[in-house]
C-alpha cells in the first residue's frame, strides 16, 4: 500500500506539472492532453514504474511555446539517444563531407630495398578493412618497394592510443562488437569470425578470414549434451597460448555435441591481429618472409605512399543512428577532439568534450545537464535533459545539414531500430526517432509528423532498473503526437 500511495502521489505531481506547462493552450487541447496524461499514468502504473522515472518534452517546431513536458530539466541517462549529440556536433564541426583516413607512409623515396620502415598510420578511418590494407600495400609494391626492414603501426592520433589496456569491460560480453573500443587504426574493426562444429566425438573449427600464424586448438574441449543455442564463447572458454612461431587460441571447457556455432567477435589483442594480418598480406604481395611489425609513433615519416578514405560523414551517420552503432560513434566522438589537438598533447576524449560544450555555448544552449564520456550512450555516467536534447534537435532541423541528419534517423515501422516498432498506420513512416536502450534506460528522441503535417520535436526518457517495461509509455506519446491536428 505504501508503494501505491507513493506512485499515486507521483502521478498527482505529474498531472500538476503537465497542466502548468500547457496553461496557454485551448480548452479542447487541454482535454486531449489530460486524456493522454491519464493513459500514460495507467501505463506507468501497470508497468510498476514510478512517475519520477519519466522525463520528456514535446512541441511543434513552428510553435515551440505549445509544449508538453514533465521533468524537462532533469538530467537523465539517455542510452543511445546520446548519439544524436555526437552526430549533430560532428556535422557542425567536421562537415557532412568529412572522411577519415588511413595512410601508408615512408621515410624515404620508394625503392626496391627501403632503409627505413614502412608506416601504417591511422586517422580514425571507420571503413578500413583487410581488403583495403591489401590495396594500400599493393600500391607500395607497384611503386617499386620489394623489401622493408620493418613495418610500423602508428595509432597515436587518439590519446591514449591503446585504451583497451586500462578500460574496464562495460558488461559481461566484452568480445561483442558493440563493446569495441575506439582505435585510430581501425583495421577490420579488430573483429574476426570463428566457426565451430562438433559431432558426437570431436570439435573442429576455423577462423574467417584465415590468418596465417593463428591456430585454433579444439582438442581441449569436453563434449556434453548441452544446449547448442545457449553456448557462448565466454572468456573462460577461450585462452591464448604463445608459441615461438604462432599464436594459438585454445577452446576449453564444455561444448555441446552435434552443434554448429558461428560468431564474429573481438578474439585477438588488436596489436596481435594487426601484426599477423600485416605480415600475411605483405608476404603475399612481396614474397618477403616474416617482416617485423612494430607499434610506434612515427612523426618523421611524412611521405604518403597510399591513402584510404572512409565514407563521408553523411553516409557513416546512417550506420550510427539507424543501426545504433556504438563503435562508429565512439570513433567519431574522438575524431572531434583529434582534429583539434596535436597527437599526444592531451586526452582526446577530453578535447572532444570541450568541442561539444563550445558548440552548445555557441548556439546559446545551457549544457549544465550534460555529462559526456564517449558520446555513444554506452555509458553508466552520460546524462542530458529532455529540454537540452529537444533544443539541439530544433537547432539541427533548421541547419543546412538537416537533410543529411534527418535521413540518418530510423524511420518508424520501416528501417533501423524502429523497423518493428510504431508500425501502426498513424505512425509508420511519420516519425524519425533515435532509440536508446540499456538495462535501466529506454529512450526515444527525434521528430514526429502530425495529421496536419506539422513537425514535432520530442525527447523522452525512462530511467529505472525496470525501464524496459516502460517502452509502451514512450510509444504512446509518439502515437498521440502523430494524431494531433490543428483542425478543431
Amino acid at each position: 500500500m505504501r508503494a501505491l500511495r507513493q506512485f499515486q502521489s507521483g502521478i498527482a505531481l505529474l498531472s500538476g506539472l503537465w497542466l502548468c506547462a500547457c496553461s496557454s493552450t485551448t480548452e479542447l487541447e487541454q482535454v486531449k492532453q489530460q486524456e493522454l496524461l491519464n493513459r500514460l499514468s495507467e501505463q506507468l502504473q501497470q508497468a510498476q514504474l514510478p512517475a519520477h522515472a519519466l522525463a520528456f518534452v514535446a512541441y511543434p517546431l513552428d510553435t515551440p511555446t505549445e509544449h508538453l513536458s514533465y521533468q524537462a530539466n532533469k538530467a537523465m541517462q539517455p542510452a543511445s539517444t546520446m548519439k544524436l549529440v555526437t552526430s549533430i556536433v560532428a556535422l557542425e564541426q567536421l562537415g557532412a563531407g568529412y572522411r577519415a583516413k588511413t595512410q601508408l607512409r615512408s621515410y624515404e623515396t620508394p625503392q626496391p630495398q627501403l632503409q627505413q620502415p614502412l608506416v601504417l598510420k591511422g586517422y580514425g578511418d571507420m571503413d578500413f578493412t583487410v581488403q583495403e590494407l591489401w590495396f594500400l600495400l599493393q600500391q607500395a609494391y607497384d611503386q617499386g618497394i620489394r623489401r622493408v626492414p620493418a613495418i610500423q603501426i602508428d595509432r597515436s592520433w587518439f590519446t591514449p592510443s591503446r585504451p583497451e589496456l586500462t578500460a574496464l569491460p562495460f558488461d559481461e560480453t566484452p568480445r561483442e562488437y558493440y563493446n569495441l573500443l575506439p582505435d585510430a587504426l581501425f583495421l577490420q574493426r579488430n573483429m574476426l569470425g570463428i566457426q565451430l562444429e562438433s559431432t558426437a566425438d570431436a570439435v573442429t573449427g576455423q577462423f574467417y578470414p584465415k590468418v596465417e600464424g593463428l591456430e585454433l586448438v579444439t582438442t581441449e574441449t569436453r563434449l556434453t549434451q548441452g544446449n547448442c543455442a545457449a553456448w557462448y564463447p565466454d572468456p573462460q572458454h577461450l585462452a591464448f597460448r604463445r608459441q615461438p612461431d604462432k599464436l594459438q587460441l585454445v577452446l576449453r571447457g564444455d561444448f555441446p555435441k552435434n552443434c554448429q556455432k558461428r560468431d564474429y567477435l573481438q578474439l585477438l589483442n588488436r596489436t596481435d591481429f594487426s601484426r599477423l594480418v600485416m605480415q600475411q598480406i605483405w608476404q603475399q604481395i612481396s614474397g618477403q618472409q616474416q617482416v617485423q611489425v612494430l607499434e610506434q609513433n612515427t612523426t618523421a615519416a611524412t611521405l604518403v605512399i597510399a591513402e584510404h578514405q572512409s565514407r563521408s560523414l553523411a553516409e557513416v551517420l546512417r550506420d550510427i543512428n539507424k543501426s545504433s552503432d556504438n563503435a562508429l560513434t565512439r570513433q567519431l566522438y574522438l575524431s572531434l577532439g583529434a582534429t583539434q589537438a596535436p597527437s599526444g598533447s592531451e586526452q582526446t576524449a577530453g578535447v572532444s568534450e570541450q568541442q561539444v560544450r563550445r558548440f552548445f555555448s555557441s548556439i546559446k544552449l545551457d549544457h549544465s545537464s550534460l555529462t559526456l564520456e564517449n558520446g555513444s550512450g554506452l555509458s553508466r555516467s552520460e546524462r542530458i535533459s529532455p529540454e537540452l536534447m529537444a533544443a539541439l534537435l530544433q537547432h539541427a532541423y533548421q541547419a543546412q545539414y538537416q537533410p543529411e541528419f534527418i535521413s540518418s534517423l530510423p524511420l518508424a515501422g520501416v528501417d533501423g531500430t524502429l523497423k518493428r516498432r510504431l508500425t501502426q498506420v498513424q505512425t509508420k513512416g511519420k516519425a524519425r526517432l533515435k532509440t536508446g536502450t540499456l538495462r535501466n534506460v529506454t529512450a526515444l528522441a527525434g521528430y514526429v509528423t502530425d495529421q496536419s503535417g506539422r513537425t514535432w520535436v520530442v525527447a523522452s526518457f525512462i530511467n529505472d532498473p525496470k525501464a524496459g517495461r516502460g517502452r509502451v509509455v514512450l510509444d504512446t506519446l509518439i502515437e498521440w503526437i502523430s494524431m494531433q491536428s490543428t483542425a478543431h
